[in-house]
C-alpha cells in the first residue's frame, strides 16, 4: 500500500536521517564504532544524502550546473585567503 506522496519537509526529514547514517558510516569507518553498530555502507550513505540534496534543489529549482561551479569558485577563493587553513 503506499503511503502518501512526500512534501518538501519530508525530503528534508530525509535528508537529515540519511546524514545521520553517513555520520554512522564515517565512525564505523574511522574505528570509533565497531561494524556491528554499521547502520549502512558509507558508499551508499554519500549516495542516498546526495540524491536527497538534489530532490530538495529540484523542488526549490536551484539550478545545480549553473550555481554548482560558482560556490566552488567563492570556495577556493577562501582558500586561497586561509579561511581553510586550520582544517
Amino acid at each position: 500500500m503506499p503511503g502518501k506522496p512526500w512534501g518538501i519537509y519530508q525530503r528534508f526529514n530525509d535528508l537529515v536521517e540519511e546524514t545521520g547514517e553517513l555520520a554512522n558510516a564515517i565512525q564505523v569507518k574511522e574505528g570509533w564504532k565497531t561494524k556491528n553498530r554499521s547502520k549502512s555502507d558509507l558508499v551508499d550513505s554519500v549516495c542516498d544524502v546526495l540524491f536527497s540534496t538534489f530532490l530538495i534543489a529540484n523542488h526549490y529549482r536551484v539550478d545545480l550546473e549553473k550555481e554548482y561551479p560558482k560556490i566552488l569558485k567563492e570556495i577556493d577563493e577562501r582558500r586561497k585567503k586561509g579561511d581553510f587553513d586550520h582544517v
